[in-house]
């Protein structure tokens, strides 16, 4: 079941897609940052292939198309955008009893963990896609829940970013570096293993192992 909700903010009205399948097991909340939007095809993708695997779903917009224009980047502004948007969902009906994880690209995945930090048990994990989690760095050890990090192999700087968050944070957070995937992530089938790879871990989560020493990999 999908519908279109417009949810009322402190300054904006946020309007958005969210998604219910039969039997939904969590809900995901994809966190754009600039430049992208409720749109992306590579969100959209992911959301898709999670809709067909029981997780429910909601794309929405953090940001206004003038604040996308300008290129805008308001960590603190955005953050705030996304709790707000996490308690209205959180009293829906609808998703109500669904644990609540973030899904965030580039730095949408700071947003994520910003808001994550936050709002502490409300949400359940957060999954960064080539997230710059370098400008996450102050927020990172206030997240109680697990993190996974998807970064590509071919993503210099990014990954290079991530394994220096890693050092610094194993506990709780998993980094799962894709072979052959640069930052968008455009090559034959890797966009595809990102979606596995979220699925596979959000059901780890929600049966209480998200970091088991099977799927541990040490980079340092």
């Amino acid at each position: 079941m999908k519908e279109i909700l417009n949810i009322r903010l402190t300054d904006v009205v946020v309007e958005g897609e969210l998604a219910v399948p039969d039997q939904s097991k969590a809900l995901v909340l994809f966190a754009h940052g600039s430049g992208s939007g409720r749109f992306s095809p590579r969100n959209n993708f992911i959301a898709q292939f999670l809709n067909k695997n029981r997780i429910a779903t909601f794309l929405f917009d953090l940001t206004t198309t003038q604040e996308k224009e300008k290129g805008e980047f308001n960590i603190s502004l955005f953050a705030d955008r996304l709790i707000q948007l996490s308690k209205s969902l959180h009293s829906n009906p609808k998703v109500a009893k669904l644990p609540i994880f973030y899904f965030g690209g580039s730095t949408g995945a700071t947003i994520a963990v910003a808001a994550a930090a936050q709002l502490k048990p409300l949400i359940s994990g957060v999954i960064s896609r080539g997230g710059r989690l370098d400008y996450a760095v102050d927020y990172i050890p206030e997240v109680i829940c697990p993190m996974l990090w998807l970064v590509g192999s071919l993503d210099q700087e990014v990954l290079r970013i991530n394994k220096a968050c890693y050092k610094h944070f194993p506990e709780r957070n998993d980094l799962k570096i894709i072979s052959g995937a640069g930052h968008l992530f455009e090559e034959p089938g890797k966009l595809e293993q990102v979606a596995e790879e979220t699925k596979d871990w959000i059901f780890k989560v929600l049966q209480g192992k998200p970091n088991s020493s099977k799927d541990k990999e040490m980079y340092f």
